[in-house]
């Protein structure tokens, strides 16, 4: 069953496909198998999300999607537990390890920096003594991330990770097709702003589509790739 979380980030991702691709579509529904039905002037289609990972995966997913989520959700409860004090928008950005061990000073050593009479651009970096180091900076909207989840290598010749979502997607397009009817796309979503998504198309080739209409590639954030049958 998908998520709402889920469900938020595939709509998301919808809307930024639809912004890159400069399409004239409207989305009618959201819906699971497939997630979405989608009006295209007087034609409708179905148009089923995947995110696609690099590295090892397990039963429930990617390892490092896991790791990355796990981290995220410990940074996001710092977030609020400093933001129910203190209603002040901080970039901060954590180098290092991130464990509860590690955490544990960080909120009491953003409010000893007093931050409220300090101009927005103003910057200070925490070094916790624990391996973790914690840069701040005042800005307009809050984003505080793990720079070890975003800095990584891209992995390039991805045509197999491609080619396997197709496929295990394929085995349930005639669902899709009951539901919506022939016209079904895939799009295929690899954040690439996260190591987990880090992957790029190193050559133009072909793709079997296992009779998807359409296969797209969005390497968020960059343009969308319109995948062709091959």
């Amino acid at each position: 069953m998908t998520t709402s979380e889920q469900k938020n980030r595939e709509r998301f991702h919808v809307e930024q496909a639809i912004r890159c691709l400069k399409a004239e579509w409207t989305i009618l529904a959201e819906r699971e198998a497939p997630d979405f039905i989608i009006k295209e002037g007087d034609h409708q289609f179905g148009l089923e999300v995947n995110e696609i990972f690099v590295g090892p995966q397990g039963v429930s997913g990617s390892e490092m999607k896991k790791g990355e989520t796990k981290r995220q959700k410990m940074l996001e409860y710092l977030r609020a537990e400093y933001e129910k004090v203190v209603a002040i928008p901080l970039t901060v950005r954590f180098v290092g390890r991130i464990n509860p061990e590690t955490l544990a000073p960080v909120v009491q050593s953003l409010f000893d920096l007093d931050l409220a009479a300090e101009p927005t651009g103003f910057r200070r970096v925490i070094d916790t003594q624990l391996g973790l180091r914690v840069h701040v900076t005042k800005s307009v909207r809050p984003d505080w991330f793990s720079v070890m989840d975003r800095v990584g290598w891209v992995q390039f010749n991805s045509q197999q990770i491609i080619a396997g979502a197709i496929e295990a997607k394929s085995k349930k397009l005639s669902q899709y097709q009951i539901a919506i009817g022939p016209d079904v796309r895939l799009l295929l979503v690899a954040n690439r702003i996260q190591n987990s998504g880090k992957l790029r198309l190193s050559e133009e080739r072909g793709f079997d589509l296992h009779g998807f209409k359409q296969v797209y590639l969005f390497p968020f954030p960059e343009d969308v790739i319109m995948l062709h049958q091959g």
